[in-house]
């Protein structure tokens, strides 16, 4: 009887679970397709703020700007990404493994490497490793502005011109559709159009309910001249933190699509394990209490044939 007691309290805790991880899929399902469509809805602004770049590097010399600027490179200043919390698969593994690859192909020692962590599962591994943590910023909410990361580009580009550190990476998980999230690594100082088309390219998922927005941004009419007020090298300097906050923004909404949409799968495939050790406890459950009903009935058949 206690062994059926107990297979019956492990049905209910499991039971239990499921009902949690159900919950916790369907929440994360919503906050996936939100923060999809946040990335989504800030696409045209990081694509003008695009062809502004383009067009001033026609008109000033901007390879002699302090953020652009190519140096010999013997340390890193590493921005990654993660989330606060866990149960979302190998989603934060996933982003720390591309950052450490991405610094040994620099072959750049943990001595020479700052860490700004975006997430409080980044900051855990990397100050775990004692590497030179400069900041860490937990990110708890999913609703951002771009207005929200002035504070990391100052600090990104303080370290930068004061040349401590010679590149900038930064580190993400990008979402491509709703069961694959990809972590990349792209260099986000010292600054360059390229690096920009790269970051608004990846905006668009390649599957899924919004892959068909995706337009070809390298369509660009041919340059033409233009009157920039008060000149063109003060138009670049204040737009120069703000490609920047796009592209950190961007970074964290990707992130955080991610992270919902690995939390998502994450807890279906908790909620199918429960549901099949379910299965599994009340097949056992019945066949420990068909035998305990055969045991009773022996015993009584026994009982009754020594009475007679």
């Amino acid at each position: 009887m206690s062994s059926l007691r107990a297979i019956k309290g492990k049905i209910r805790s499991v039971q239990k679970t499921h009902q949690v991880t159900k919950a916790m899929e369907a929440v994360s399902g919503v906050k996936m397709r939100k923060a999809q469509l946040s990335a989504l809805t800030a696409r045209p602004y990081a694509m003008a703020a695009f062809r502004i770049l383009s067009r001033i590097s026609h008109s000033v010399d901007i390879a002699r700007h302090p953020l652009v600027a190519v140096r010999p490179v013997s340390s890193v200043l590493l921005v990654i990404v993660t989330s606060d919390k866990g149960l979302a698969g190998g989603l934060n593994s996933g982003a720390t493994k591309c950052a450490l690859s991405s610094l040994s192909d620099r072959y750049i020692s943990r001595e020479n490497t700052g860490v700004i962590a975006i997430g409080r599962k980044g900051e855990e591994f990397f100050a775990r490793r004692g590497y030179i943590m400069e900041k860490h910023i937990e990110t708890m909410k999913d609703e951002s502005a771009i207005g929200d990361f002035s504070g990391v580009v100052s600090l990104i580009t303080d370290l930068f011109t004061n040349g401590k550190y010679d590149e900038c990476m930064l580190v993400y998980t990008n979402f491509r559709s709703t069961f694959e999230q990809e972590p990349v690594s792209r260099l986000l100082l010292p600054l360059s159009v390229e690096g920009l088309t790269t970051m608004i390219k990846g905006i668009v998922p390649e599957k899924g309910a919004f892959a068909e927005t995706n337009v070809d941004i390298e369509k660009e009419s041919a340059p033409a001249d233009y009157l920039f007020e008060p000149s063109p090298e003060a138009v670049f300097e204040t737009l120069i933190p703000r490609l920047l906050a796009i592209e950190l923004h961007h970074a964290f909404l990707e992130a955080k699509a991610s992270e919902h949409s690995a939390r998502m799968v994450a807890m279906r495939n908790a909620s199918d394990k429960a549901e099949e050790v379910t299965f599994s406890l009340t097949r056992q459950y019945n066949k420990a209490r068909q035998g305990a009903i055969t045991r009773e009935m022996s015993e009584i058949i026994g009982g009754i044939e020594a009475m007679k």
